[in-house]
């Protein structure tokens, strides 16, 4: 099984066709359109879903327990993150935000296990703890 990182925006994004070395992109990486649906009418209310595509670590380890047992993937998961903050500020338009929700493929129609709102003019990075099952609404 692999975990899935949607995003979903109220606009639609250019898709790369070649591979690039970016950290992180908005594509598509494992799921189906089954499953991204799954995601849009249970999870989101932004009409057009991606993934994010991670090429660090993954965003779920952004959290408390990492930070603990296992500073090293924590800080790892910290930058790519930081790689996704970075993206997004430069493509939502003020005002606008984004949904993101992590889960193991096949498991999009289950509940919510956290809800984060970030605000990307300010970004406390310290205090956000990402887990799977977590929806997370990013504000620009």
């Amino acid at each position: 099984m692999s975990m899935a990182t949607y995003i979903g925006l109220n606009f639609t994004v250019k898709l790369n066709e070649y591979y690039t070395e970016d950290e992180v992109e908005i594509d598509y990486v494992f799921s189906k359109e089954e499953n991204r649906n799954v995601v849009k009418q249970k999870h989101f209310t932004t009409p057009y879903i991606y993934e994010v595509s991670e090429k660090g670590h993954p965003i779920w380890e952004m959290n408390e327990y990492q930070k603990t047992y296992s500073p090293h993937n924590y800080e790892k998961s910290k930058i790519t993150f930081l790689y996704l903050c970075h993206l997004l500020k430069g493509l939502l338009p003020q005002g606008d935000f984004c949904e993101v929700f992590i889960c193991w493929l096949g498991e999009e129609d289950e509940k919510r296990e956290d809800e984060l709102k970030i605000n990307l003019n300010d970004l406390q990075i310290e205090a956000i703890d990402i887990y799977e099952k977590c929806f997370i609404r990013i504000e620009n």
